[in-house]
């Protein structure tokens, strides 16, 4: 445990200074995808703040350009997934209802977070887009049984698009970190 400690004494008060930023950004920007909000966005910035701040430490292109790939790729994933993969399973439901169902998965998402600081934005985003979808449905057709069908059609697209999106947050944190800590 001494030598580990003893090898960061030698290490420059502003290389610590980026390393402890680095880890706060990393931490928040993930804490920011479980509540569905930009995140992702956050960590391409650090990503490329951190290549144009020491470019002779952290300019990688192989990770800067991973980071971007999967960046697009998740944000891609939830928001066909999230918007058009309801409107295209179930065609009654109008784009109104594709937005309030939008709502109603936020609402779930950050509730559902509060709750169960992981797993909560999955669940409870697939939960608020059941009970707004639901709702929608119900009032718009007076028809149980199709609510409680489009609500699950909803439920089951949000729950993988969060998914997705989620995995991609995990993947761009490794990224960063790679980027920051383990540089050639």
């Amino acid at each position: 445990m001494e030598q580990i400690l003893s090898g960061f004494s030698g290490m420059a008060d502003s290389h610590m200074l980026e390393w402890l930023a680095a880890v706060f950004l990393i931490l928040l920007a993930v804490a920011l995808s479980l509540f569905d909000l930009p995140g992702n966005t956050l960590m391409v910035g650090c990503s490329l703040g951190f290549a144009f701040y020491d470019p002779s430490k952290y300019f990688d292109i192989r990770i800067i350009s991973a980071v971007i790939l999967i960046y697009a790729l998740g944000e891609i994933w939830e928001f066909v997934l999230s918007f058009f993969g309801i409107k295209r399973t179930v065609r009654s439901v109008s784009w109104w209802g594709v937005f309030l169902i939008g709502c109603g998965t936020f609402t779930g998402t950050v509730l559902g977070t509060t709750a169960f600081p992981l797993a909560g934005s999955v669940i409870g985003g697939a939960i608020g887009a059941f009970s707004m979808a639901y709702l929608y449905e119900y009032m718009r057709s007076h028809n149980l049984q199709h609510a409680g069908m489009v609500a699950w059609e909803a439920a089951k697209m949000q729950f993988v698009a969060m998914l997705g999106k989620l995995v991609a947050t995990f993947v761009l944190a490794i990224l960063l970190a790679k980027q920051i800590f383990f540089y050639a």
